[in-house]
């Protein structure tokens, strides 16, 4: 196999696109408290304050678990594809039942993930 034909087929699978996608999974994980994990290596869960039981959020503006990193990572991407749902749905189309289902989908995630977000800080802070 050639060098061109090998470099052609690694250009279709990962396009430019591609790698701006990824790019942007990354910086989410590692803004989202991936370094900090990557570090401290924390637990999943911490025992409350009460001794009693236990949760993923700590109480602190220091720490963090790492289920409350997974938590904030995803909700970060569901917003993030709600604002680019909401970028495709406004974009003319021929198709305006699909462009209505895609605004709603998109106000949707966008909604729930800052309504959690405001939820999960003011659980943590509070």
């Amino acid at each position: 196999m050639s060098y061109c034909r090998v470099n052609s087929m690694f250009r279709d699978i990962i396009s430019e696109k591609v790698i701006i996608y990824l790019a942007a999974v990354a910086v989410t994980f590692l803004t989202s408290g991936g370094i900090y994990l990557f570090v401290m290596q924390p637990g999943a869960v911490v025992s409350t304050s009460t001794g009693t039981g236990t949760s993923f959020l700590v109480q602190s503006s220091m720490s963090m678990t790492s289920t409350e990193c997974f938590a904030t990572f995803f909700l970060t991407l569901a917003g993030m594809a709600g604002f680019f749902l909401l970028n495709k749905s406004l974009q003319k189309s021929f198709d305006i039942d699909s462009s209505k289902m895609k605004y709603l989908v998109a106000v949707a995630l966008v909604i729930l993930a800052i309504g959690i977000m405001e939820y999960m800080a003011y659980a943590k802070f509070n």
